[in-house]
Order: structure tokens, then C-alpha cells, then sequence
């Protein structure tokens, strides 16, 4: 045989297949014939001659070669599985002996767990894998890693998913993933031909599957460390369509690149982005030399290249339409902190970084791309948040981790009281320490108000503290909920503040209490659960339930144990609104998001003479939106003792803002916000209006029952704005003050939130005590009573199949589900006819 010049070449072992595939456990699980093992090819054997075995005491088995070779590559393994008995690590199990056409040879000992080990056996009546962590120090086994699908796959494999990788050894039921381990050996006579290769087995059997041969200066098993490898497309975006392939290494998914553009009205850093542009993305390739990489969209092949290509030139055309680019692979492990500028304090925040190729990193145990770049929805919750287009890490002051050398962007925040921070670093050998500084702008808190999420999901109690910390907030509303057969945060309930080492921050566990057509309440503050957390079946609670209670029931034993109501993201669901409304059973009413409908509809019910705190929280369920994103911030009586009950007095009081960014003050005469001011009949009264904002914004609306009274311009690039106003009152009658981001600016959270800040109303009462009435809102509340009621009585699931005995222990339960809506029309009817309406 002549020495032939490709790369990678199986040796034919046809001759010494003697042992059928029954020799190991389950055979028919076993691959033979042509295979492709980490890139490299190997030919096996047939079910009847499988494999080359070698025992004890045996003949050697004697495989020809005739040819060069600078490696060869073994797929082998022991037989008998003496090690998982006891066996002793290190021994000696058997040799190969390489003889050269000169008749030299080299001895070659195969050690338990080092060159070979055993092939592995069953689970059956284990807790482990006998072989999981035994696998040889030199070698591999024959089952590679594989991503998984970005896009698709089992219901039960969401959690796996975000390993990206699918681990054979993790299957249950468990199923024997490889048999052979790959071993490559070194020739130190590489330009001498090799006349045979012979096998002996000492102590233990030798089983022999398959032999390549490599006549290429590279190792054949790869030991290169994956290296970011930009793409960019001529023909479509860099999206999840797109995968890399690599025959002799491995590739991440794609990821587009996070470099941003500026945002009509809220080109404000460190508050996430829209991606530049969508055609470039890329991967974290690890591959040998000779490896070939293939790019794809779906089954359509883009091109092609061989990796040692690339590495050569820095930067190739693959085709028409892909354009491959390596950045410098010079990196470092850095390490660093976050101070507060004026006090030198340690301080939570939210972090990322970006290479000048727009390449995000994060530091380490944080998310560059959250859950791969796909949807949160209770998945990847905790730790880290995506807006838009950057991910950023919240951390308790320091951070560590790889970054390239360089210059590098670093985006800091800390919630709407830190001026945001974008600035750049330069990372080398020599600098690898860093200390970060954020300064604070504004203090609701030495004003005297608490700033307070009403409403969050799925994140823990320690990850919520963090987050909050991290957004400068005192008080997280973690809640409890049903999603049909889905119990969320139910191990987090104490039925009292958790409150941080350092005392500022404090999460309360609460419930968010649900039906698919009355409505969703929070109810904060409650010392036991209130049961049943979701009813009426699907979609909150589950598929064909009854309806066993209403809001109305839940906000009675709530107050019972001194806890808050809160009504979830008003009006809607619209169904026993009114009720609540009408019967006082509501503390505070709650906007997720400004919409014009949704606010005039709390603006109708302040004109029908309702006196209604608004408060504010995220609804947070995904990891693409921050606590305190919306946030309520509500007066406290002590500001330097952080408290959470005095933050829910503040709710009640009615003295609250609410804000998804800037910070809105206001009196009327000098008294504050929820307050009734007694003034007569067409007096004057001023308003002191103060924005703080690190957002732009253009102007400060005042609204005087529900009507835009008056626009007050705000200068240009002006964080701290303040400006008085005089309006005349003439009947009982509220103000409240709005602004928005400049150029009606939104969020990057998931559901693009406007930039928005929104006081609770002032009251003016011109004749003794405050009375405001609007016929038309009030025969409209009658009518949504009624129909609430009547969803109640002839709609909702209340025939239960042989005896239900209810929680609420009554005999009539249909009675005792419309008692708040009969108490509610009662009480509607009144109104009406206190104001002079027939009733």
C-alpha cells in the first residue's frame, strides 16, 4: 500500500472482527459501519463481526497498516467492568505495539481510566451511572455534545433547553449513550511507515470498534478554546434560522450583535436598545484547523469554509452572501466593582458590557443573551434582564469575568435616581481591576417617599431583593398566583417583610387573586394565605373549575388581616370593577402601562366622586422587563427606617406617584398629594409642580377632572425642572399632574412601556366634606354590577356534581357569591339619589 495524502483515513479492521455486537449491553442501541465521531471518520463492524477483541492470556490481534501516520486515533474500550466493582485506577489492562517497516516498534500501555475504560453498563437499580464521571482522563467518549433545537422541542425538555446542550447522560430513563472511547496517540516516528499495529489484553479484555489514521500536524481530539467568529448576511438577518455547523469542533447558536441605535426620545444609555442593524450575528466556534464550517438557513446551505482559512486571513467572503470575520482573541479576567460616588458605598446595579465588534459579555454566572434570545414567560427568571436589544447582570457591587483586551463599553444603572452611565474601559494584561462609579441625582426617599412595586412573578425572595436593590427600590410585591395547573411562588410566602441585611430593601410575599372575567386583584400586606388564589376555570384557574368566590370575598379577608387591595392593572379585566369601586373594598386602583382608555377610565370614576390612590408595578413574568420599571413611590411617615407598612399607609393615604421613569411632585397650597382641600367657590390655588427625570421630557400636563388644564413647557436636556401654577376652583373638584418621555418614548421592556409619571389626584371640596358625582359613570357602574351579577348567576361554572361543601362554609353559595353586588347596587343607588338623581 502507498502512502496516501488524506486527512483523515479509518483503517480497515474487517480481518479482526471477530466478537458479534451482543458482546455488549444492549446491541441494538449500538451505531456500526461508517461513522463520524467528533468530526473524525471510523468504520465498525457488522452485528455479527463488530468488534476486535483482545483477552488475557489471548493471541495478539494484529491489525495491518502499511502506511504513514503522525496520529492514530483508537475507538476501544475494557470489556469486563472490574473498575465500577472496585477496580483500581491506573492499572495496567493492556498495550499496543506499533512496528515500524523497519522493524522498530514503540510499546504502547493502555491504564484503566487513562488511554481506555470501561464501556458502559445499565443504571438498573442505581441511583448513578456506573459510568458517569469515570470517563478516561485521555481520552473521549464516542457521544458528542449537541445543541439543541433553538426553536422547537418537548414540553418537558424547557428546562434543559437553557443548558443548550443536550447531555446524553441526562436522559431518563437512562439510556447507555456511547460504547468506545476515543483516544488519540502521538507518533514519534511520524515519517516512518507503520507495518502493523498488535493488541494485547492484560488482565481485561480490549475491545476494538474502530482505527483512523492522521497524517495532519493538528490533534485530532481539538483542545482549542472557542473564539467569537462574526457573520454577516447579504441576503436576510442573522436570526434563529440561521445555524453554524462544524464538523471537527462546535459552535454556539447564532446571536445577532447587541450594538444600538439611538431611540426616537429615549437615547438614554444603559436603558437597553434596538439593534443597529440585523444582518450580523455571531457564534463561539471552538474547531481544529481542518475543520470545515458550514453556515445555514433552515436546509439551505449559505457557504462554506475551512476554519484554518479564516484563522489565516482574519477575514473571509464565504460566498455571496456570508462574510466571515475573526476579532482579536486577546483576552483577560477581569474583576471589578460599583461605588457610590458620593459615599464610597458598595451598590447594587445593573451591568453589561460590549466589545467595539458590539460582541455583549457578561459577567460571569450572568446571561450575555437571556434563554439564547428567545421569550421569558416563567423561564430564565432572576438575575439578569433583556431590554431590547442588551442584557444586563444585576449585581450586589462587584462583578468578574472574561473581557476581550481593549476598549470596552460599560453600561451601568441604578433604577430612575442614578445618572445612567456609558463609558469605556481599557482591558490588557496590566488592567484587569476596575472601580465603576454611579452618582446618585435624585432621593424620593429624603423627600419622604417609598419606592414599591405592587406587582411581580416567578422571581424568588433573594432574587427580587437584588433586583430591587439594583433599581434603587425599597419594596417588591412578590406574588402568588395560579396559572391553571401551574402554583407559582408558593415556597416564598411568610406572611412577613423579608427585609435585606442592610434594611433598606424588603420583599413582601403577597398573592395576585384571579378569575377569568371579574377581575385580578393583588392583595399585599396578608399574614395567611387567602385560598382559593385563581377560580372560575381556565385560563387563570384550572380547565373546567367552578367559580368558588369573588374579588369582593378576597378583598374582605384581606383587610380582615390588615393587608392592602390593590385592583391589577385597571380596569381590566372589566368585570367586578365597579363593585369593588362602589362598596370601598378597593385601597388603590393600578396601572402596568399608561393608555389613554385606561387612564380616562380611572379619570371617570375620580369625576363620580371616587377617591382613588393609583399605584403602579410591573406585572413582571418574563426576564425582558425590571423590577420597578413601573414603580409606585408612596409617602412614609419615617424615611430613614425603610418600612413596609408604612409604605402601605401611604397607598391608602392616597400620597403616591407612579413612574416608569421620571419623578413627579405636587402641591396645591402647600398640601400634598391625596389630600381634600377645603377652598371656596372660585378662590385661587397654587400648585408647586417638581420634576426630577433622568429621561427627556418635553412637558408637565395638569389635569383638573380628567381634562388637560394646562401644558407647562420644560427646558431642553433639563433633569430638575420646577414651576407654579394657579388654578381657580369654582366646584368639589381634583388636579393631578402627568408628563411622558420627549417624543412619546417607550421602554424596551417587552411590552415597549411609555415613559410616563402620573400624581395621585388633589382633592378640592368647596362646601364641608368633598362631593363629586357624575350621573352617567354612576348608571354605568349599575349596569356593569349587573352584569357582572348576572355572569354570576347565568353564566359562570356553580352546578357542582353531587355534594360541594365550599370553604366559605354557607349553605346557599349562590347567595353568598351575589351578596357584593347586590351591596354594590344598594349602594350605587344611593349615590344617586344623595345627588338629587332618581335612583
Amino acid at each position: 500500500m502507498h502512502t496516501t495524502t488524506v486527512e483523515y483515513e479509518p483503517i480497515d479492521l474487517t480481518p479482526v472482527f471477530t466478537a458479534p455486537a451482543d458482546i455488549m449491553e444492549d446491541p441494538h442501541e449500538i451505531t456500526l459501519g461508517q461513522r463520524t465521531l467528533h468530526g473524525l471518520p471510523f468504520s465498525f463492524g457488522t452485528p455479527d463481526a463488530a468488534f476486535a477483541i483482545a483477552a488475557p492470556g489471548g493471541a495478539p490481534v494484529t491489525v495491518a497498516v502499511s502506511d504513514e501516520a503522525r496520529w492514530l486515533v483508537f475507538a476501544h474500550a475494557v470489556l469486563e467492568p472490574h473498575l465500577f466493582e472496585g477496580g483500581s485506577i491506573g492499572e495496567t489492562v493492556g498495550a499496543y505495539r506499533v512496528v515500524f517497516d523497519d522493524g522498530e516498534s514503540v510499546d504502547v500501555p493502555l491504564r484503566q481510566r487513562f488511554e481506555i475504560g470501561p464501556t458502559p453498563r445499565k443504571w438498573s437499580g442505581r441511583a448513578l451511572p456506573l459510568d458517569w464521571g469515570q470517563t478516561p482522563f485521555l481520552a473521549v467518549n464516542d457521544a458528542e455534545h449537541e445543541l439543541m433545537d433553538r426553536t422547537c422541542g418537548r414540553y418537558d425538555e424547557a428546562g434543559a433547553r437553557l443548558v443548550e446542550i443536550e447531555d446524553p447522560q441526562s436522559r431518563v430513563p437512562y439510556v447507555l449513550p456511547y460504547r468506545f472511547y476515543l483516544w488519540a496517540w502521538q507518533n514519534p516516528r511520524p515519517d516512518a511507515r507503520i507495518e502493523r499495529i498488535e493488541l494485547r489484553g492484560e488482565r481485561h479484555t480490549i475491545v476494538l470498534g474502530a482505527l483512523t489514521r492522521s497524517v495532519l500536524d493538528e490533534e485530532p481530539l481539538i483542545r482549542e478554546v472557542a473564539r467569537e467568529t462574526l457573520f454577516t448576511f447579504a441576503d436576510g438577518e442573522a436570526d434563529e434560522t440561521v445555524s453554524i455547523e462544524v464538523d471537527r469542533g462546535s459552535s454556539t447558536y447564532l446571536y445577532k450583535i447587541a450594538r444600538s441605535q439611538p431611540h426616537p426620545g429615549l437615547d438614554v444609555s444603559s436603558w437597553g436598545g434596538t439593534r443597529e442593524r440585523d444582518d450580523i450575528g455571531y457564534a463561539r466556534i471552538a474547531a481544529a484547523p481542518s475543520a470545515t464550517v458550514t453556515v445555514r438557513r433552515g436546509a439551505e446551505v449559505l457557504g462554506s469554509f475551512r476554519w484554518r482559512d479564516l484563522v489565516e486571513h482574519g477575514e473571509l467572503a464565504v460566498s455571496a452572501s456570508v462574510t466571515a470575520k475573526l476579532p482579536s482573541a486577546d483576552r483577560s479576567w477581569v474583576t471589578g466593582e460599583v461605588r457610590d460616588a458620593d459615599t464610597g458605598e458598595l451598590v447594587a446595579c445593573r451591568i453589561r458590557f460590549e466589545s467595539a465588534d458590539g460582541i455583549p459579555f457578561a459577567p460571569y454566572a450572568h446571561h450575555a443573551h437571556i434563554n439564547s434570545d428567545g421569550g421569558t414567560w416563567n423561564l430564565d427568571i432572576g438575575g439578569d434582564v433583556r431590554l431590547g436589544a442588551h442584557t444586563y447582570a444585576f449585581i450586589d457591587g462587584r462583578f468578574e469575568g472574561w473581557l476581550p483586551d481593549g476598549e470596552v463599553a460599560v453600561e451601568l444603572a441604578r433604577g430612575f435616581t442614578y445618572r445612567p452611565v456609558r463609558r469605556t474601559i481599557t482591558v490588557g494584561p496590566d488592567s484587569t481591576r476596575f472601580t465603576l462609579e454611579v452618582q446618585r441625582e435624585f432621593d424620593p426617599l429624603a423627600r419622604g417617599y417609598a419606592g414599591g412595586d405592587t406587582h411581580v412573578h416567578f422571581v424568588s425572595t433573594k432574587g427580587a431583593e437584588l433586583e430591587a436593590r439594583a433599581e434603587d427600590l425599597e419594596v417588591v410585591n412578590l406574588l402568588q398566583t395560579q396559572w391553571g395547573h401551574l402554583f407559582t411562588s408558593t415556597e416564598e410566602f411568610s406572611g412577613r417583610p423579608e427585609q435585606s441585611p442592610d434594611g433598606r430593601t424588603i420583599v413582601f410575599t403577597g398573592q395576585e387573586n384571579r378569575t377569568n372575567m371579574l377581575g385580578h386583584i393583588n392583595l399585599l400586606g396578608i399574614r395567611e394565605p387567602i385560598f382559593p388564589w385563581c377560580t372560575g376555570g381556565s385560563e387563570e384557574a384550572d380547565l373546567g373549575g367552578g367559580l368558588e368566590t369573588t374579588l369582593s370575598r378576597w378583598a374582605d379577608e384581606c383587610h380582615a388581616q390588615g393587608g392592602t387591595v390593590v385592583l391589577a392593572h385597571f380596569p381590566v379585566p372589566y368585570g367586578e370593577t365597579a363593585a369593588l369601586l362602589a362598596t370601598g373594598r378597593l385601597d388603590a386602583v393600578e396601572t402596568i402601562a399608561f393608555d389613554h382608555y385606561n387612564m380616562n377610565e380611572y379619570y371617570r370614576y375620580l369625576n363620580a366622586g371616587f377617591r382613588m390612590p393609583l399605584a403602579a408595578g410591573t406585572d413582571k413574568m418574563t426576564a425582558e422587563v425590571p423590577i420597578g420599571m413601573m414603580r409606585t413611590y408612596a409617602a412614609v411617615d419615617d424615611p430613614s427606617q425603610v418600612d413596609y407598612w408604612a409604605w402601605s399607609r401611604g397607598i391608602k393615604s392616597g400620597n403616591t406617584m407612579v413612574t416608569s421613569g421620571p419623578l413627579l411632585w405636587l402641591t396645591a397650597d402647600g398640601a400634598p398629594i391625596g389630600s381634600v382641600v377645603q377652598t371656596a367657590s372660585g378662590s385661587t390655588v397654587q400648585l408647586a409642580i417638581e420634576l426630577e427625570t433622568v429621561f427627556p421630557v418635553s412637558e408637565i400636563e395638569v389635569i383638573v377632572d380628567g381634562r388637560i388644564e394646562a401644558r407647562l413647557p420644560v427646558p431642553e436636556g433639563a433633569t430638575r425642572h420646577q414651576v407654579e401654577h394657579a388654578i381657580t376652583v369654582h366646584e368639589d373638584s381634583w388636579v393631578a399632574v402627568r408628563c411622558f418621555g420627549r417624543d412619546a418614548a417607550k421602554h424596551h421592556d417587552n411590552w415597549e412601556r411609555p415613559v410616563f409619571a402620573h400624581t395621585s389626584p388633589i382633592y378640592f371640596a368647596t362646601a364641608g366634606e368633598y362631593a363629586k358625582t357624575d350621573e352617567g359613570t354612576l348608571r354605568n357602574m349599575l349596569s356593569i354590577v349587573e352584569g357582572a351579577r348576572r355572569y354570576v348567576t347565568e353564566r359562570a361554572r356553580t352546578n357542582w356534581a353531587g355534594s360541594a361543601t365550599q370553604r366559605h362554609g354557607q349553605a346557599d353559595h349562590m347567595a353568598w357569591l351575589v351578596e357584593p353586588f347586590d351591596e354594590a347596587t344598594r349602594a350605587l343607588h344611593d349615590r344617586l339619589a344623595a345627588a338629587g338623581f332618581e335612583a
